[in-house]
């Protein structure tokens, strides 16, 4: 009986864990602590796409970016170094293609 109980707990304990993983792994991961220039939170639940992205010119409050082969200008406020070996673009309109207008932050590899 009492071994019977123990496995009850040991696998809610477990599917709990699984879950919230799972709900951390979806919702963005390390995207999710960073802000934008202008206060908002960097990623929404599926804003956030793996791009490549290149630094072009910085001049301390703005900076010029690459992404996609498309030149943005980016607050350097919403600019981060990704803490994965991929650089990221998280869209206000995910439908829209990247654009000053349409930038919460830009994730980037250092050396891209």
């Amino acid at each position: 009986m009492l071994q019977r109980f123990l496995c009850y707990v040991m696998g809610i304990v477990l599917g709990l864990g699984m879950a919230w993983a799972y709900v951390w792994a979806q919702h963005g991961g390390f995207t999710d602590r960073y802000m934008s220039a202008d206060g908002t939170r960097c990623c929404g639940q599926n804003d956030c796409k793996a791009v490549p992205v290149s630094i072009l010119t910085q001049d301390g409050t703005i900076m010029q970016m690459l992404v996609m082969g498309i030149r943005v200008i980016v607050p350097s406020g919403s600019i981060h170094q990704s803490e994965t070996m991929q650089s990221y673009w998280c869209l206000r309109d995910p439908e829209r293609p990247p654009s000053s207008e349409n930038v919460r932050c830009l994730f980037y590899v250092i050396g891209s």
